[in-house]
């Protein structure tokens, strides 16, 4: 039998115990309330697409700001087509001279480089000269002859950037050639807004940025936060199925959002460096959900143009899950997506590999 002295001491002890977890509750319910209440939502045009993000916290609104501003700075870094950019520089400079560039211009460029090196060449961010010619998403878009094909494809080749990390310079080898960083740019905007939620430890947040999209943290009320991807058809109006992701970023590929038609066939931006022709492979859309923003962004156009059955052989890779769609209107997913993607539209199915 508990003597008195010792029920004394239980019963204070329980009352301490129950002071501070009525104390903890008063805070946790505080810190929920204002997450709640504080979040700051942005939509804007930037890096030649929309870009949105809903931000949660006490710090909502400027880490939103500072992002917004972090991506308008991207433009005037990453775009070819910006004038005065040090990738423009660089394009005009080809065959004469390196150019000096920032550090996250360089870094970028180099982080690229390795990309082309891994898969030897179908991933090739010279292909500017290729995206000039058709000029896809420009006012006059055209299918080039075959001469003038053949003079831009042999202006491809990303081993002919010359890249010099002490001086902190790159250069092409040969005039005409052109650095296109379209098919990573994207990918690694998720990356630099993760550094900066993470600076102002926001609570959460989601951020889309052209076919990229990016969940930080936690939803309020905890949970995770529910992704809809679209099906792979030009209207895109329909949803395929729904993904859950946390702290991941999501990239999609597909040539249904920004094409051209000519005598009835479409032509898309994604271009297969060995033909110079958009990709003509089996899949209709690739989703990659990674940690890190610039990998999704490039796997997601290797894998477009790699074709099904190359991407199909790496559906139980660690580094990353993939969603692929077929032109025979079949989903294959990682296995790692099991619990976490459902298949909601009716005119998809799921398929083994």
């Amino acid at each position: 039998m508990v003597n008195e002295k010792h029920a004394r001491r239980r019963g204070s002890a329980a009352v301490a115990v129950l002071i501070a977890v009525a104390l903890a509750a008063v805070g946790i319910y505080s810190y929920w309330d204002d997450w709640r209440a504080t979040p700051h939502t942005t939509s804007d045009f930037l890096m030649n697409t929309f870009v949105s993000q809903t931000v949660y916290g006490k710090n909502a609104q400027r880490a939103a700001d500072e992002v917004v501003a972090a991506l308008s700075g991207f433009e005037d870094d990453f775009s070819m087509y910006r004038e005065n950019s040090p990738i423009a520089q660089i394009n005009r400079s080809a065959g004469v001279a390196p150019v000096a560039v920032p550090e996250q211009v360089y870094q970028l460029i180099a982080t690229a480089y390795d990309y082309c090196a891994q898969t030897d060449g179908l991933f090739d961010v010279t292909t500017g000269p290729l995206s000039v010619l058709w000029n896809v998403t420009g006012d006059t878009p055209h299918v080039p002859g075959q001469q003038e094909l053949s003079q831009a494809l042999e202006l491809v080749d990303y081993r002919d950037i010359l890249l010099d990390p002490e001086a902190r310079t790159v250069m092409l080898r040969r005039p005409g050639q052109m650095i296109d960083l379209g098919a990573i740019a994207k990918g690694y905007a998720c990356r630099v807004a993760g550094e900066i939620y993470r600076r102002y430890q926001v609570g959460g947040a989601v951020l889309s940025v052209g076919g990229n999209i990016y969940t930080y943290g936690k939803k309020p009320g905890g949970g995770a936060y529910d992704i809809g991807l679209s099906t792979p058809e030009k209207d895109r109006q329909h949803t395929l199925g729904t993904l859950h992701a946390d702290g991941m970023v999501v990239a999609t590929s597909g040539g249904y959002e920004r094409y051209f038609e000519e005598q009835g066939i479409r032509y898309h931006h994604i271009f297969d460096p060995r033909t110079g022709y958009p990709s003509q492979q089996d899949l209709l859309s690739v989703t990659v959900v990674a940690e890190d923003g610039a990998l999704a962004d490039f796997l997601s156009t290797y894998f477009f143009v790699a074709g099904s059955q190359a991407a199909i052989d790496c559906l139980d890779r660690s580094e990353f899950s993939l969603i692929l769609v077929d032109s025979e209107k079949n989903v294959y997913i990682s296995p790692a997506l099991k619990d976490q993607f459902a298949l909601t539209s009716s005119d998809y199915t799921l398929a083994a590999p």
